[in-house]
């Protein structure tokens, strides 16, 4: 089975970590059980309706992921901890919830039988306190009990070389951190990247709150390097956490969106470039002198040690958006948060290109290199201003697939969404190599309460999300009541 679906308007998160199972399931590894705890349940179903390890449902020899999972092999789980706070209020929008870490970290557990050892690691915003995400999440409680519990050597890691805390001047105050225990790998792709094809504009990348002089250290005429956390790298299994959201910039995330958090440094990943469409940019749509200035002042900001100078930089920002109650802008867009960013897409599809074809010392080959398993926290999903300020959105859903494109196409049906109209997933069914999805839309198989076409999932399982305000009325499906 490609994909499995599970979807119960009922389905709540657990709020005791760390989330034991409310009953003994027969291959359940430990003796501790909780409180209701429907998550687990729906994700015992989720994986059965993958047909992994069939045959053994509801016996003690159910091991649902042998097939992915070898003892003694090293496994990663990614979720996504984006940040410890959310100004439109609810967390259970925007990060992974820990209940749905805590049981597929079970089931992980449970095919290493004792061998191996498991990494959980992000690589969340640079003004992120990871303490904080992680408790909130519930991943301090559930870490504690690990280990306390079972011989598999497990780690909890802030995958980030540094974070970064904006200032009231203005400017960045970066403070360096212990990163991944393994250490990092520059991987380079070259011709193979995707921005190989738009070289030439490597002096327009950015990312904001980043120096634009280290983006050109990984991206220019000849190389497109990213630095990768090491125990992604050397991971045999990755499985993927992803939380289902809308994005400013890339109109969904989903499983290729959450992979950005496998970095060290963010200075590598291009977000947008600077300027106008008819500029060669993709930062905004229409040529505006006024906000090439607010970038010019942010990125003064980005740069400068010099907290006057930071201030008066704050300050001009202020006073320039203050203009357009007197001259209105042409379009609202900034920081490529809109439909026609082009470059997100290109750094997202090249950094699954990483963790499907790269091997563990960095070079890139023509098979896969590792085993993957995506599962899509969408129990509560997040709408509007996604990804830092989402909307929670009650839906009681989760989906599983091993191809992240797979996954990702369902996820756009069910948020009410056109894939035709998503630049990363348009992308990426059109790679000329190292192609990350094998199958045609029609090929899907696709397992919810019953079989189900790929065409029929929005009839079914759909809801009608509402996009960023960058996004509204282009991302949409036009013929979806």
């Amino acid at each position: 089975m490609d994909a499995a679906i599970i979807q119960n308007s009922e389905l709540k998160y657990p709020r005791e970590a760390p989330f034991h199972p409310s009953c003994q399931y027969p291959e359940y590894s430990f003796q501790d059980i909780g409180p209701p705890n429907a998550v687990y349940e729906a994700m015992r179903t989720l994986l059965f309706r993958l047909d992994l390890d069939k045959e053994h449902y509801n016996t003690e020899d159910w091991n649902p992921l042998n097939q992915l999972i070898s003892p003694g092999d090293e496994v990663v789980i990614k979720p996504n901890l984006v940040r410890h706070f959310n100004p439109n209020g609810s967390m259970d929008a925007q990060i992974t919830h820990g209940s749905v870490i805590r049981a597929i970290l079970d089931y992980v557990h449970l095919a290493l039988k004792g061998e191996g050892s498991i990494t959980i690691g992000d690589a969340p915003l640079q003004s992120c306190n990871f303490k904080k995400v992680t408790e909130i999440a519930g991943l301090d409680r559930i870490m504690e009990y690990y280990q306390k519990n079972t011989r598999i050597k497990i780690n909890l890691v802030d995958f980030r070389k540094s974070a970064g805390y904006p200032q009231k001047t203005g400017l960045i105050k970066h403070t360096d951190l212990p990163g991944d225990p393994k250490g990092y790998t520059t991987v380079n792709l070259g011709q193979f990247s995707e921005f190989y094809g738009i070289k030439n504009d490597f002096d327009k990348f950015r990312v904001t709150n980043y120096d634009k002089k280290k983006m050109q250290q990984y991206h220019n005429d000849r190389d497109h390097c990213y630095v990768i956390a090491n125990s992604v790298l050397h991971a045999d299994v990755i499985i993927n956490l992803p939380k289902l959201k809308t994005h400013r910039k890339a109109g969904m995330t989903g499983s290729l969106k959450n992979i950005v958090g496998i970095i060290g440094s963010k200075d590598c990943l291009p977000h947008h470039r600077i300027g106008s469409q008819d500029e060669g940019g993709d930062e905004y749509l229409h040529r505006n002198f006024r906000k090439r200035l607010i970038t010019g002042l942010y990125e003064h900001c980005d740069s400068s040690k010099n907290p006057i100078t930071g201030t008066m930089g704050k300050m001009g920002q202020f006073f320039i958006r203050g203009t357009q109650k007197v001259l209105p802008f042409q379009d609202q867009y900034f920081e490529g948060n809109w439909y026609g960013n082009d470059t997100i897409p290109r750094t997202i599809i090249d950094l699954n290109k990483i963790i499907s074809f790269v091997n563990k010392n960095g070079i890139l080959q023509n098979i896969s290199q590792r085993r993957t398993l995506t599962l899509v926290d969408a129990i509560i999903a997040g709408e509007k201003e996604g990804p830092l300020e989402p909307s929670p959105k009650h839906i009681g859903t989760l989906i599983a697939g091993e191809n992240p494109v797979i996954v990702d196409l369902i996820c756009s049906q069910i948020m009410g969404f056109d894939y035709r109209k998503i630049p990363t997933l348009k992308r990426a069914f059109k790679l000329h190599t190292h192609n990350i999805c094998q199958k045609s839309i029609d090929q899907f198989k696709i397992q919810a309460d019953e079989n189900i076409r790929f065409d029929d999932i929005y009839m079914h399982y759909g809801h009608h999300f509402i996009p960023t305000s960058g996004w509204e009325g282009h991302i949409e499906h036009d013929n979806l009541d």
